[in-house]
Order: C-alpha cells, then structure tokens, then sequence
C-alpha cells in the first residue's frame, strides 16, 4: 500500500511525490513540502510545470480524465501526459505512468495548456449543453432519457469521423426554416 498522511512532516521517502491539489495553490504547497532535490510533480492540465517550487526537481502527471466521488475509471484508457524538466526524471514517469496506464504522452506546459482548453469543450461545455436539453425536455414534461441513445450515438461517431464530419442537423442542411422555428421556441 502507498503511505499516505495529512502531516507535511511525516511524508515518507519516495522516487516521486504527486500533489493533487487546486491549481491556485500548486505553488504555495510545492514550497511548503520538506524535500530537497527529490522529484514533485502536479496533476494539472492547465498549471504550468513552473508554478511548482524551485526547491524540488519539477514535473508533471496528468491524467487527462474528469473524476467523480464513487466512481470507478479505467485507468488503462486514460491519457497520461508527463513532463519533466530532466530526462531521467521524464523516463520515470512515463515508466510510472505506463503502470495504469496505456497511452502515456510527453506534452510540454504550453501544449499541455492548449490540450485542458480542448477538454473543457468536450466535457463541461457538452455537459452544459446537456444540462439546457433537460431544461427544456423537463419545462415541457418530456423524458429528458429519451435524448440519451442521441447522446450515446453521436459521441460513439466521433469514433471513426472527424466532429466536422460528424455533424448532423438543420445548420449542416442550412434548413433555415427549421432553425427560425428553433430559435422561437427558445425563450432565453
């Protein structure tokens, strides 16, 4: 089992030592750890490896995945990206990384940065989205589960098309008389 405890002063020796904390307090946390040259590394998609306290040698772990409490992953599909500024500590790692996992990637901060950008389109955007067909499906007593083989089948397209490719619907026909018909019916 890994050692885990909640007292700075009591952290175990390690090769790497992960801190999984909120992005606005990465810094402030990295300089309080009582390590010197050991190998630190955040979880972060859209943190710098920078932020990290110059103390330690920096890195980066992140597992490019939304989590939920009681909710199991497979982690053996999650894409880790890894960056190091040292190359042994970036081969640990990925080698760290290819223990859970299957798709490990070396991605820089700045490429990293655009990458947590992307994901928060397809996750929170698409799950607000979701969130305003319930809106609607609930205002008009319909089932919003009726959305949910629509839901389940446009994202299973994106397996073998591209999105653009994918896309379906009045804006891709340019029916212009369905989408006014659209745009009526919604009142905010």
């Amino acid at each position: 089992e890994t050692p885990q405890t909640q007292n700075l002063s009591d952290i175990a020796e390690a090769d790497v030592y992960i801190i999984a904390v909120p992005d606005d307090v990465i810094g402030d946390f990295s300089a309080k750890l009582p390590l010197k040259d050991a190998l630190v590394v955040h979880t972060s998609g859209g943190a710098h490896i920078q932020v990290l306290s110059k103390n330690n040698k920096r890195g980066v772990f992140y597992p490019l995945q939304t989590f939920s409490k009681n909710t199991a992953v497979a982690f053996s599909n999650i894409p880790i990206c890894v960056e190091a500024e040292d190359t042994a500590d970036l081969a640990l790692l990925k080698e760290l990384g290819s223990c859970i996992s299957e798709k490990v990637t070396k991605i820089s901060s700045t490429k990293r940065e655009h990458l947590h950008v992307a994901a928060v389109f397809v996750n929170n955007f698409t799950n607000h989205l979701y969130h305003i067909a319930e809106t609607i499906t609930h205002e008009n007593n319909l089932d919003f589960n009726l959305l949910k083989p629509l839901i389940a089948e446009t994202a299973k397209k994106i397996e073998t098309l591209s999105p653009l490719e994918a896309q379906t619907g009045p804006a891709k026909r340019n029916d212009t008389k369905t989408i006014e018909k659209h745009l009526k019916l919604l009142e905010d």
